[in-house]
Protein backbone atom coordinates (compact mmCIF):
# COMPACT_ATOMS: atom_id res chain seq x y z
CA UNK A 1 0.00 0.00 0.00
CA UNK A 2 1.40 3.52 -1.51
CA UNK A 3 1.62 6.07 1.38
CA UNK A 4 1.31 9.44 0.37
CA UNK A 5 4.76 11.89 2.24
CA UNK A 6 6.21 14.84 0.95
CA UNK A 7 9.83 15.24 -0.04
CA UNK A 8 10.96 16.79 2.92
CA UNK A 9 9.40 13.78 4.98
CA UNK A 10 11.16 11.23 2.17
CA UNK A 11 14.67 12.86 3.18
CA UNK A 12 14.45 12.50 6.53
CA UNK A 13 13.48 9.01 6.42
CA UNK A 14 16.23 8.23 3.98
CA UNK A 15 18.76 10.17 6.42
CA UNK A 16 17.49 8.70 9.53
CA UNK A 17 17.45 4.73 7.94
CA UNK A 18 19.38 2.14 7.07
CA UNK A 19 16.36 0.87 5.32
CA UNK A 20 15.12 0.72 2.12
CA UNK A 21 11.84 2.69 0.15
CA UNK A 22 10.08 2.65 -3.42
CA UNK A 23 9.12 6.24 -4.24
CA UNK A 24 6.87 6.96 -6.99
CA UNK A 25 7.00 10.31 -8.18
CA UNK A 26 3.67 11.74 -9.96
CA UNK A 27 1.82 14.85 -10.75
CA UNK A 28 -2.50 14.94 -10.42
CA UNK A 29 -1.83 17.16 -12.93
CA UNK A 30 0.47 15.09 -15.35
CA UNK A 31 -1.58 12.99 -17.95
CA UNK A 32 0.68 10.01 -17.89
CA UNK A 33 0.75 9.85 -14.26
CA UNK A 34 -2.74 9.40 -14.31
CA UNK A 35 -2.64 6.92 -16.60
CA UNK A 36 0.16 4.71 -14.66
CA UNK A 37 -1.45 5.61 -11.46
CA UNK A 38 -3.91 2.50 -11.83
CA UNK A 39 -1.73 0.15 -12.52
CA UNK A 40 0.74 1.33 -9.58
CA UNK A 41 -2.16 1.09 -7.05
CA UNK A 42 -3.15 -2.89 -8.27
CA UNK A 43 0.68 -3.49 -8.68
CA UNK A 44 1.16 -2.18 -4.38
CA UNK A 45 -1.90 -3.54 -3.51
CA UNK A 46 -0.94 -6.85 -2.15
CA UNK A 47 3.04 -6.15 -1.49
CA UNK A 48 4.12 -5.14 2.11
CA UNK A 49 6.82 -2.44 2.50
CA UNK A 50 8.34 1.24 2.55
CA UNK A 51 6.29 2.56 -0.68
CA UNK A 52 5.53 5.78 -0.84
CA UNK A 53 4.41 8.91 -3.52
CA UNK A 54 5.55 12.19 -3.64
CA UNK A 55 3.19 14.94 -5.83
CA UNK A 56 5.89 17.01 -8.04
CA UNK A 57 4.15 20.13 -8.46
CA UNK A 58 5.39 21.98 -11.87
CA UNK A 59 7.99 24.44 -10.98
CA UNK A 60 8.76 22.86 -7.53
CA UNK A 61 12.40 21.57 -5.65
CA UNK A 62 11.73 18.25 -5.92
CA UNK A 63 12.76 18.16 -9.74
CA UNK A 64 16.02 19.45 -8.82
CA UNK A 65 16.26 17.62 -5.18
CA UNK A 66 15.50 14.36 -6.43
CA UNK A 67 16.97 14.66 -10.41
CA UNK A 68 13.51 14.17 -12.09
CA UNK A 69 13.71 14.60 -15.77
CA UNK A 70 10.44 13.39 -16.33
CA UNK A 71 7.12 11.99 -14.48
CA UNK A 72 6.18 9.36 -13.52
CA UNK A 73 9.24 7.99 -11.99
CA UNK A 74 9.96 5.20 -9.69
CA UNK A 75 13.07 5.42 -7.59
CA UNK A 76 14.44 3.07 -5.07
CA UNK A 77 16.70 4.13 -2.34
CA UNK A 78 18.98 1.57 0.12
CA UNK A 79 20.60 2.82 2.72
CA UNK A 80 19.85 6.80 2.02
CA UNK A 81 21.45 6.65 -1.75
CA UNK A 82 19.28 5.73 -5.08
CA UNK A 83 20.12 2.48 -6.40
CA UNK A 84 17.58 2.36 -9.77
CA UNK A 85 14.88 4.08 -11.39
CA UNK A 86 12.60 3.60 -14.66
CA UNK A 87 10.39 6.81 -15.86
CA UNK A 88 7.72 7.41 -18.36
CA UNK A 89 6.05 4.09 -19.51
CA UNK A 90 6.75 2.18 -16.64
CA UNK A 91 5.81 -1.67 -17.09
CA UNK A 92 5.43 -4.65 -14.02
CA UNK A 93 9.24 -5.81 -15.09
CA UNK A 94 10.47 -2.27 -14.10
CA UNK A 95 8.26 -2.45 -10.70
CA UNK A 96 9.45 -5.84 -10.16
CA UNK A 97 13.07 -4.94 -11.12
CA UNK A 98 13.25 -1.91 -8.63
CA UNK A 99 11.16 -4.21 -5.78
CA UNK A 100 13.89 -6.64 -5.96
CA UNK A 101 16.39 -4.11 -4.21
CA UNK A 102 14.32 -4.28 -1.26
CA UNK A 103 13.37 -7.98 -1.15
Amino acid sequence: MTKKITSLELRKLLKDSEGSALVLFQGDWCPDCRAFKPSWDLWCRNREGPIFSIEVLRGASEWIDWDIDEIPTVAVYCKGSEKDRAHGLITEKDLARLWKHIH
